[in-house]
């Protein structure tokens, strides 16, 4: 695939699609609808000597790595054998984007969030430690890069290889810590376990951006070689719901349309499908949903920021063929996003994503054959959560007119 960076679209607006959280904000109450159930299993961790474990709630039973969303407390219980004798006990919360870059070198942190907590002091709480401390906190909805403001990214990875080539990583991690002494000198008299953890801030469209049945047109033009034809050309319709926000887990409906002369048309549609509606053994059309994830560099080896993307297919959609007529000829699918692909588009200043629904027509001859390839691109925002309920018009309104 090219790796010219996809366009931006100044139509969406990473403010226009919130994050949520499934529990009230103080400011806010349930109007209707039953109580949403969280997960009740918990994650327990243990330390290699056994005597410390970190048991987190509301996790999904059997989860290999617990989760956590945007204003979702990280919550649960340092769990102690032998509390005697210890001074502090703690947790540690940490988030982290890591970047690498392969030619110089260079690799780049960017602390996302730090924060320690005191669960028990010997000396400044009454009593005896005890055997299990609880603790809650929320992680912070925002971080500092060079004087300006992200969202605080989801748990994310990518990797561009070769010269020059990157890799880039956003990590969060939840530590439990045992000490006999208040001040922890090479580790000496401690005990840690530790457990990354997603994060992962849910996201659904905002209220109407699709609640009616409306179709956005794409288009772009063919050009033909053929001897003769060379002035002519084909129009080319894409239509994909309005909005340009979909979810993720939820299939993405499309139609094509080709609109041109009863002479060309057969042309192309041979490049396209064989007569039964299928795709023949070279097709040269396809339709995918392409993820771009861009660093920017900047380290004592790389002083001068350098900007690196990766481009990659996230999604792939199937094309059959609807109905034809003189002068023009329709087509319609699907496009899946692959079900390990589990967050959407963000900007946290050295590391960005975004995404965009690509479709090209190729001529298995791109030199002599009887058509130039062309391409449309479409920005999209991808989401995790669907409307409260969705409105089956989106899958199940009118195709939009071919002509």
């Amino acid at each position: 695939m090219s790796t010219a960076s996809l366009s931006l679209y100044s139509g969406l607006y990473f403010s226009r699609i919130p994050s949520y959280s499934a529990e009230l904000h103080p400011d806010e109450h349930r109007l209707v609808g039953p109580a949403l159930q969280r997960p009740s299993a918990d994650f327990v961790k243990h330390s290699k000597s056994g005597g410390l474990s970190l048991r987190l709630g509301a996790q999904v039973e059997g989860a290999a790595t617990p989760m956590f969303a945007a204003r979702t407390p990280v919550e649960g219980i340092v769990e102690i054998a032998k509390p005697e004798g210890l001074a502090v006990v703690a947790v540690k919360i940490e988030g982290r984007i890591k970047l690498h870059e392969f030619a110089e070198g260079g690799t780049m942190t960017v602390v996302l969030c730090n924060e320690s907590i005191p669960l028990w002091r010997k000396g400044e709480d009454a009593g005896p430690c005890p055997s299990a401390l609880p603790f809650s906190t929320l992680l912070p909805m925002t971080f500092v890069l060079e004087d300006a403001t992200y969202p605080l990214p989801p748990t994310f990875a990518a990797q561009l290889e070769g010269i020059p080539g990157f890799s880039a990583n956003v990590e969060y991690t939840v530590t439990a810590f045992t000490s006999k002494t208040k001040t922890v000198v090479l580790g000496i008299g401690e005990t840690t376990v530790s457990t990354p953890f997603i994060y992962r801030p849910l996201t659904r469209p905002t209220p109407g951006l699709q609640e009616t049945a409306e179709w956005r047109a794409h288009e772009s033009t063919i050009l033909m070689r053929s001897p003769g034809a060379e002035d002519e050309s084909i129009m080319c319709k894409l239509y994909v719901p309005r909005s340009h926000v979909y979810c993720l887990a939820r299939p993405i409906p499309f139609h094509i349309a080709f609109v041109g002369s009863a002479t060309l048309l057969p042309t192309l549609l041979a490049h396209m499908l064989s007569p039964t509606g299928e795709a023949p053994s070279m097709a040269s059309t396809s339709i995918q949903v392409v993820r771009q994830a861009t660093v920017s560099v900047k380290t004592q080896s790389v002083p001068t920021a350098m900007t690196m993307w990766h481009i990659f297919s996230i999604g792939e959609g199937s094309i059959h063929r609807t109905g034809h007529g003189a002068g023009w000829a329709a087509f319609s699918g699907e496009l899946n996003v692959n079900s390990d692909e589990t967050v959407g588009d963000f900007d946290a200043g050295c590391l960005w994503v975004k995404d965009c629904i690509v479709f090209t027509v190729t001529p298995t001859d791109a030199v002599k054959g009887p058509m130039k390839n062309t391409r449309i691109v479409i920005p999209i925002r991808l989401v995790t959560n669907p409307f409260e309920k969705e409105p089956d018009e989106l899958y199940n309104q009118e195709k939009p007119d071919a002509k």
